[in-house]
């Protein structure tokens, strides 16, 4: 029994030192090919190199035989200028304009002037009058800052931004719990772009 198990033993060995020298020589084969098909391809290009520097015609195939459409491709491909890649691009600043910023300061001041009073009052018929004016101007944020989205939105961003600076929040629930209409009108607007952005 042990010597069937060593000649097994033996001819296992033997069938893995030929496949390591299969697998050896496979390796050397496929480097082999790899470098050929590089040095190929490295003098496709200093061919082609060699033609567009002596002036050669792209659209024009040798002999005034037509060029296959596959050619064509290939020259398309090559004579295109090399865009980079919307990964690599550097993102621009958007300018926004002196009129757009403009308009944004005159809301926030207008906003800071509503909500500071807000802050300060304590009548509940006065917060509820501010709450109403409020309400209304950011009703009016579309007329005030332009129609188009990126306007409005920014717009309330800056609006609530007041309300936050004024610590508004706080008011508002205050005005709510109070029950007043016009306090849960402007709480209705608000919240959703607070907790939004």
């Amino acid at each position: 029994m042990a010597s069937t198990l060593l000649s097994f033993a033996k001819l296992l060995g033997i069938a893995c030192a030929v496949g390591a020298v299969l697998l050896l020589a496979l390796y050397f084969y496929l480097q082999h090919a790899l470098a050929q098909q590089h040095k190929r391809k490295l003098a496709r290009v200093a061919k082609k190199k060699k033609q567009d520097d002596a002036g050669v015609s792209n659209n024009s195939a040798p002999d005034g035989v037509a060029a296959s459409s596959e050619e064509r491709r290939r020259k398309q491909v090559v004579q295109s200028p090399t865009r980079p890649s919307p990964s690599h691009t550097p993102l621009q600043p958007l300018d926004r304009g002196r009129e757009t910023i403009k308009r944004e300061a005159d809301l926030k001041r207008d906003a800071l002037y509503i909500f500071r009073r807000l802050q300060a009052s304590t009548d509940a018929e006065e917060r509820s009058k501010l709450c109403s004016e409020a309400s209304a101007m950011y009703d009016s944020l579309e007329k005030r800052m332009g129609s188009g989205m990126a306007s409005l939105t920014s717009g309330r961003i800056v609006f609530c931004n007041a309300l936050m600076e004024c610590g508004g929040l706080d008011v508002l629930r205050e005005c709510k719990d109070s029950e007043d209409s016009n306090a849960a009108a402007l709480v209705e607007r608000v919240v959703p772009i607070i907790f939004s952005t």
